[in-house]
């Protein structure tokens, strides 16, 4: 917690965010009690629906790029090669471990950094490895990449796997509407809380 970037950038966000979060349920509160009408008014205005499935759609269409790779085929495998052998001559040759964890100064222990960069530059490695057998099939051997891909491709739709995970759920406002003076007084003091404990926080700060 001594960080620089968590001392000044995310503890002060944190203790503003509850503390105004905290006004703001305190005027939930005070409404609930003296004016619940006028409230639920509120809630209805505030409610809105949005659907994410309808606006993600285009994410779950399967687009096919087979015909086009394998029209240039020779051409993608070459770059894949090219690319993918210099990667894999940079990764071993030029990228040391001690020298990135010097460069990048982790507040970690130093045989964790360690182990995170020489783990990181190995999976970069294999990936370039297998990147390189990839071009030399797609150039020389497409019958035997496209039936590993056959087997591969497989397509998980998420809107299948998601449905109804963007349905409202309004039992807690029918609750609220059943006792909203007693719900109004649990908000309204809860909130008073948070708002007095981050204000002492936000204040001895400054």
């Amino acid at each position: 917690m001594s960080h620089p970037i968590i001392d000044q950038f995310l503890i002060p966000f944190i203790i503003r965010f509850f503390f105004v979060f905290g006004i703001l349920c305190f005027a939930v509160g005070v409404g609930l009690i003296f004016n619940h009408v006028r409230m639920y008014r509120f809630f209805g205005i505030m409610n809105q629906w949005i659907s994410m499935r309808r606006s993600t759609k285009w994410l779950s269409v399967p687009r096919d790029t087979g015909p086009v790779v394998q029209r240039f085929r020779r051409l993608i495998g070459a770059i894949f090669v090219l690319v993918a052998t210099f990667s894999t001559f940079v990764l071993i040759t030029q990228i040391e471990a001690k020298s990135v964890v010097a460069a990048l100064r982790l507040d970690i222990p130093h045989a964790l950094s360690m182990w995170l960069m020489e783990s990181v530059r190995w999976l970069l490695i294999t990936g370039s490895m297998v990147a390189i057998a990839v071009g030399m099939m797609l150039m020389f051997f497409p019958n035997t990449l496209l039936a590993i891909e056959a087997r591969a491709n497989y397509w998980y739709s998420t809107r299948s796997r998601s449905r109804g995970g963007d349905t409202m759920h309004m039992t807690f406002d029918r609750w609220i509407e059943s006792y909203p003076r007693t719900m109004g007084w649990l908000i309204a003091a809860a909130s008073l809380f948070v708002v007095v404990d981050f204000g002492i926080f936000l204040f001895a700060r400054n």
